[in-house]
């Protein structure tokens, strides 16, 4: 009876060697796919500070909750986004300034990886401050974890992917972006088709980085105390221990 244990014990060791290589081919290739797709941009520090060395896709950010940190921020808060959903990581002080991306910012991505293992996938994006019109480049970067249900990377291919991931981070509209969309030569063109944008709402109870999220940086604030002014062009929202009570 030994020698069938053994033989019993080999055959076992062979079916989970071959299937960790074709979990790690399969990873592999899905990730090639991806990043031929997404192209990562590079980046250059001059006398000026952070600047693009060679400029990748550009993209949009389709939904509230993005939060982003400096370029010289090391640790970065990860932006989880499962089943349609965004999970902002609650904001941490310790961490130093921060802030959260209002749709439709636009942004390079600069980092992915793919965990086949896990059916995850990291981007490191940043702000595309010239395609934005910031006037003061400031290159606000945000980790991004999309979940995917188990075993659904070990067999999806790389245009299902990125169906999930357009639904944060769609294709940026072909017409804007000068240069920068240039630069993408014809990756734009291999992105999914821009999913339609989901109407934004202002809510009782939203909190204030939730309404910037939305809306963007008011353009004045009137801080009375426990109750907050934020005035916008056409809109004025009052916040009462931070959270909107009214809106006008």
């Amino acid at each position: 009876m030994k020698p069938r244990v053994g033989v019993f014990v080999v055959l076992l060791v062979v079916v989970f060697l071959l299937a960790a290589r074709l979990s790690s081919a399969q990873g592999s290739s899905l990730e090639a796919d991806l990043k031929s797709q997404y192209k990562v941009t590079r980046f250059a520090v001059d006398s000026s500070g952070l600047v693009v060395s060679d400029a990748g896709v550009v993209l949009s950010v389709r939904k509230p909750g993005v939060r982003a940190f400096p370029p010289a921020m090391l640790i970065l808060q990860t932006t989880k986004y499962q089943d349609g959903r965004v999970d902002t990581p609650k904001e941490n002080s310790m961490l130093g300034p921060n802030k959260l991306l209002p749709v439709d910012t636009r942004v390079y991505v600069m980092k992915m990886s793919v965990d086949v293992k896990k059916d995850r996938i990291i981007l490191i994006v940043v702000e595309c401050d010239s395609c934005n019109g910031a006037q003061q480049p400031s290159f606000y970067k945000a980790q991004l974890a999309f979940q995917f249900p188990q075993g659904y990377l070990q067999g999806a291919e790389a245009g299902q992917v990125s169906d999930v991931i357009a639904g944060l981070l769609g294709p940026d509209n072909p017409d804007q972006g000068g240069q920068d969309q240039g630069a993408q030569g014809g990756q734009q063109q291999a992105a999914p088709a821009e999913p339609p944008k989901e109407t934004q709402t202002i809510d009782k109870g939203q909190t204030e980085d939730q309404v910037v999220g939305i809306l963007g940086k008011p353009d004045k604030i009137v801080n009375l105390g426990a109750k907050k002014l934020y005035i916008y062009k056409d809109m004025k929202i009052t916040f009462i221990g931070g959270k909107v009570s009214d809106v006008q």
